[in-house]
């Protein structure tokens, strides 16, 4: 996921770019209204997080628009120290999807960076010929449906929407309401079905620990 942070704090610039970055966040940072711009032109964001104010003047409404304008598919979030009621009402209005007030706490920005990016996720995922609506749930392979049971339906998109590995037993709980008279084989039995009908590498087995869609 790619994030673009426009602010004229240096400091939190920098302190931003070093508490988010890891292997699957790339962080772009800028100080000025034209440098964000130039990189919403340059670049496909998932995530634009705004301050609302740049040199003592109020610039969001300008960037939301500009960023709408070039992705409309694009979580914004306006961080600012301007909190009262009517100030995040008004930049919810200017069509920010979510607002927090400065100062904050890092460990709930992520949280809603997190939720953002699930919002404007793509509904539709592909794996080599076969096509995943996250969404209406189904499944396509060389353009035809493929029927699954329901418990392989849930399974499966309890794996995808993870995203990580999932032991057997956190996937027993997921899909059964008495995993306790379950047994672990009707996982596997599930899995095999699962490879059968859609691709033999879809669902990856790490050895010990569980299963895994990675798409």
């Amino acid at each position: 996921m790619r994030i673009l942070i426009a602010d004229d704090e240096p400091e939190l610039l920098e302190l931003l770019k070093l508490s988010l970055q890891n292997a699957e966040w790339i962080i772009d940072t800028v100080s000025d209204v034209n440098d964000a711009k130039t990189y919403l032109d340059a670049y496909s964001y998932q995530i634009f997080l705004v301050d609302r104010t740049f040199h003592g003047k109020d610039r969001v409404r300008e960037l939301i628009t500009y960023a709408r304008h070039k992705n409309s598919s694009m979580g914004i979030l306006v961080l600012s120290a301007l909190g009262s009621i009517d100030e995040k009402v008004q930049g919810l209005e200017y069509g920010a999807d979510d607002y927090l007030e400065k100062p904050f706490d890092i460990k709930e920005l992520r949280a809603r960076l997190i939720a953002l990016s699930r919002r404007y996720a793509p509904k539709v995922k592909n794996f080599e010929d076969i096509e995943i609506d996250t969404h209406s749930k189904t499944i396509k392979k060389a353009g035809n449906e493929i029927l699954l049971t329901s418990n392989e339906q849930k399974l499966f998109f309890y794996l995808l929407e993870r995203g990580n590995i999932a032991s057997r037993d956190e996937i027993m709980d997921a899909l059964y309401d008495n995993p306790q008279n379950i047994t672990s084989n009707a996982i596997d039995e599930l899995i095999g079905r699962l490879r059968r009908k859609l691709h033999p590498g879809i669902i990856k087995t790490i050895k010990t620990r569980g299963y895994l869609i990675a798409i």
